[in-house]
């Protein structure tokens, strides 16, 4: 006993020198800051006005209207939906929307600071591993990596999970010079919050417990199972509560989210590329219409229905299934950004800074195969414990890359552990140079030269050709800022790289909006052609035709989409099923009871919103709207309908409530606030209502909406 006290005594001695020798000094780190603030100026200075980055799309999108519920009250969540996608980003995200408003360029800047503090944490953790010189060139690579710049700059999860990630694994090596259960509990803690915004963490964070278990018994360390309990403890008291919220939105163990099987059938089914993420737009719509309802109300079904048709694919042919696996493999190591959401080199052609000479991953990867390959010929004890610890990082993420599918996002939290070899590699490759050693400097560039042969090369084509999305996306963003010129050029972009039905009716739509009814059928048509079983592409055709004057063609589009709900699960788009039924009991007045019983059978908020619209069914209408605003308190939407029709029914005190709380969640909703006050002066409130119009007229520019505002301030206050 007392020689394995002696044991361990030695080794954390022997590991304290190194570690206290070799740490990172106070003046690399703000050479690394300095260079990390400067190159995410440069960057935010070129993209500030970029649509792209100032209005949030798909995923980004997604969790920016999930943390402004956070913040308008639905803390919990309110359903299903709430469990697909990891929760703990989108609170992280309210919590910056509560400290700073609901203001993008401040969000942007708060990940842009955890984006430098990964930095300095990666200059410290390979400090701690390889030495100062490799940890000061580790922070220096981490501060000119372009894609870190490209993901802080978006509501997405990389900022804030590279940041945990560091922070975990100092926690873990720290442990090994003074070994202590706290540093496994914070380290398992910091690893829980990592698994809550993204859960593939969970597989290298694995890789590596197991790892530093082993490692220490074979180095005496006491107590190691206790700390290895003592790190799962700190990930279950995260995911514990994760777990319990998700019970009690969907009453299914779901221990973070329920996104898996949807994911491995992405990057499984049998036309899969192994490169492509969830599908978006119309075809996201058409994917989910497959699931019936009883299984997608239950997400853990669901996510459990598509592991098995995944399998079931992938079991039909297991030599493509297995050549989709080399694909993935082979896509995890080249230079080529895979898309997610946006493309990062369609990006690249508007943002000069995230090109070379500024560093990409077809330059890490090179860099970090040279230091691994040299760091795997060491025989100094620290250098294999570096190395095992990033290639067990490395290959976690290899393997869910490998399962899944392999993107640019799912890549990202891997880099850190990529520069830690990286800035070893400069460092000997310095070291060399200084002592004139060109053989090794030889060997060092032959290394560089073969792991390019594998990075580089465009196995997979040219980014290019998938920029579709990208342009319907940027068109998107333009819509959102009311930019409709711009828009429809983008859309018009996206066809010229190839015809598709996301384009056809997105431009359609927006032609139709603006009467350019002759364009607007031809593209409508067109992703009619390519995607026939639609209901959004079916609803814009009937409307077209509608206006068109040709009824028994639009009776003929709504009718197919009502057929829909035979053959798929219509549910989702409930409100265009809904709809269809209200506009041919216009077209077929001898059907207009059955198809309004079927409208407020299907979705009676849609019902209930066409029936105030005709002002009839009033009672209904509001005892509708009334159910939809308690259920939704955070929804402005339902408070605003539930207020409408209030005034309509001439209950206007009851209705400044439901619409001072529209107004306050949406507070851009500049209508929400003429609206409200409209009802001060019903209620006999002429101070409030004069008010608020003053308030309107002092910042709305000049318009239609100044123009009302103008209009009702002369009529009720002129005298």
């Amino acid at each position: 006993m007392p020689c394995r006290n002696r044991v361990e005594q030695n080794y954390a001695m022997g590991l304290s020198r190194t570690s206290s020798n070799d740490s990172v000094q106070s003046r690399d780190l703000v050479v690394i800051a300095l260079l990390a603030i400067g190159y995410r100026l440069l960057c935010a200075s070129v993209i500030a006005d970029h649509p792209l980055f100032q209005f949030p799309i798909i995923d980004a999108g997604y969790h920016d209207g999930w943390a402004k519920r956070i913040v308008a009250g639905d803390i919990l969540g309110h359903g299903p939906d709430d469990v697909f996608k990891p929760a703990l980003y989108a609170y992280w995200l309210a919590g910056g929307y509560a400290l700073f408003g609901q203001n993008i360029f401040c969000i942007q800047w708060v990940q842009y600071s955890m984006g430098i503090l990964s930095c300095i944490l990666a200059a410290i953790l390979s400090a701690r591993l390889l030495g100062r010189r490799a940890g000061f060139f580790s922070g220096v690579l981490s501060a000119l990596y372009a894609p870190y710049i490209f993901f802080e700059s978006q509501l997405l999860t990389p900022a804030l999970s590279i940041a945990l990630n560091l922070s975990a694994m100092l926690f873990l090596v720290g442990s090994r010079s003074r070994p202590a259960n706290t540093r496994f509990l914070f380290g398992g803690i910091l690893l829980g919050l990592s698994a809550g915004v993204r859960p593939d963490v969970l597989l290298p964070a694995g890789l590596v417990a197991v790892y530093l278990s082993v490692e220490g018994k074979k180095r005496a360390l006491r107590g190691t199972a206790g700390r290895t309990v003592f790190l799962a403890a700190g990930i279950a008291a995260v995911l514990l509560p994760v777990t319990i919220r998700n019970y009690v939105l969907t009453t299914e163990i779901i221990p973070v989210s329920s996104n898996a099987g949807i994911n491995l059938y992405s990057g499984n089914h049998l036309s899969a590329d192994g490169i492509s993420a969830i599908p978006v737009g119309l075809k996201w719509e058409r994917l989910v219409s497959r699931v019936p309802q009883d299984i997608l109300e239950k997400p853990g079904k669901a996510s459990q229905w598509w592991i098995r048709r995944a399998l079931g694919d992938m079991s039909e042919n297991y030599n493509r299934a297995l050549s989709r696996m080399v694909k993935k493999g082979l896509a995890f190591f080249n230079r080529r950004e895979f898309r997610n959401n946006i493309c990062f080199h369609f990006m690249q052609e508007s943002a000069w800074p995230m090109r070379y000479p500024f560093l990409q991953f077809g330059i890490i990867l090179p860099l970090s195969f040279c230091g691994l390959i040299g760091m795997a010929k060491k025989r100094d004890r620290q250098v294999r414990f570096a190395f095992n610890l990033c290639l067990l990082w490395i290959v976690g993420y290899l393997l869910v890359g490998v399962v899944f599918f392999v993107n640019s996002r799912f890549r990202i939290p891997v880099v850190p552990f990529l520069m830690i070899p990286a800035g070893w590699a400069l460092k000997r490759l310095a070291d060399d140079v200084s002592a004139r050693d060109w053989r090794s400097v030889g060997y060092r560039m032959a290394w560089f030269l073969m792991a390019g042969l594998i990075s580089w090369p465009m196995w997979f084509g040219k980014p290019q050709h998938d920029w579709v999305r990208d342009y319907v996306n940027l068109g998107n963003a333009y819509q959102f800022n009311r930019q409709t010129e711009d828009a429809e050029n983008a859309y018009r972009n996206a066809l010229e790289v190839t015809s598709d039905p996301d384009a056809h009716y997105l431009l359609a739509k927006s032609l139709f909006a603006r009467k350019q009814v002759a364009q607007a059928l031809h593209h409508i048509q067109a992703a009619l052609a390519r995607m026939p079983e639609s209901p959004d592409i079916l609803m814009l055709a009937a409307q077209i035709s509608l206006v068109n004057h040709n009824q028994q063609k639009a009776g003929a589009f709504l009718r197919r989409l009502i057929e829909l709900s035979q053959d798929s699960n219509l549910w989702p788009k409930r409100a265009q099923w809904a709809t269809a039924h209200i506009m041919l009991a216009n077209l077929e007045p001898s059907e207009a009871g059955s198809h309004w019983k079927q409208a407020w059978l299907v979705d009676p908020v849609t019902a209930a919103e066409a029936s105030f619209l005709a002002r009839k069914d009033m009672s209904r209408v509001l005892q509708t709207f009334q159910t939809e605003s308690e259920s939704k308190p955070w929804d402005w939407y339902a408070q605003a309908n539930y207020g409408m029709a209030l005034i309509e029914t001439r209950q206007v005190h009851q209705a400044l409530a439901p619409l001072a709380r529209a107004s306050e969640l949406a507070p851009q909703k500049t209508g929400l606030r003429f609206q409200l006050a409209r009802a001060h002066h019903m209620a006999g409130n002429a101070r409030e209502a004069k008010a608020i119009l003053v308030e309107l007229l002092q910042v709305l520019p000049k318009g239609p909406m100044r123009n009302h505002v103008a209009a009702l301030y002369a009529r009720l206050f002129s005298n």
